[in-house]
């Protein structure tokens, strides 16, 4: 019986072929998983990093519904305590046992609130519904946009009037 095969040597070319392609593909793979891994923690730390530079204080709330000219409004007085511009504010308040939400407050990209300074965010706020005379806030919590984990929280007790 004449049997053909492949012989030795050729054999061993197409492993090593096969075995380099595979390991090509694979090392194309892990590069590519690696940079774009690389590139999220980059991305994260540098937010930890700005966030940590990141520090206000809420030093007034003022809740007015009699007063002509500050009509039916929250204003929240801020400082910005630490080293980042702040912009784009939204703010959490605590009316009776309603939440008070609002994301449109303050200074913006373009004009932000500087180290150093200070600002007062002003909502309108329904006097039959939001705020009402007589209703107590309770706490009040802003944050910024550039680092939306990091807040300024404040419990207290103001009366709408």
């Amino acid at each position: 019986m004449l049997r053909k095969g492949v012989s030795p040597l050729i054999a061993t070319v197409l492993l090593i072929a096969f075995t380099l392609s595979i390991a090509g593909l694979l090392g194309g793979w892990l590069t590519s998983m690696t940079k774009t891994q690389t590139e999220n923690i980059d991305q994260s730390s540098r937010e930890v990093i700005n966030c940590t530079n990141t520090h206000f204080d809420i030093f007034q709330v003022m809740c007015k519904n009699s007063t002509p000219s500050e009509q039916n409004t929250i204003r929240i007085a801020i400082t910005n305590m630490g080293v980042n511009s702040l912009y784009d504010f939204s703010t959490y308040v605590q009316i009776g046992g309603e939440l008070y939400i609002n994301n449109t407050g303050g200074p913006n990209s373009t004009n932000p609130l500087l180290p150093g300074e200070q600002t007062i965010l002003v909502y309108g706020c329904d006097q039959t519904k939001i705020c009402p005379d007589n209703a107590v806030i309770t706490r009040v919590r802003v944050s910024s946009s550039l680092c939306p984990s990091m807040w300024s929280e404040k419990t207290l007790s103001v009366t709408c009037t």
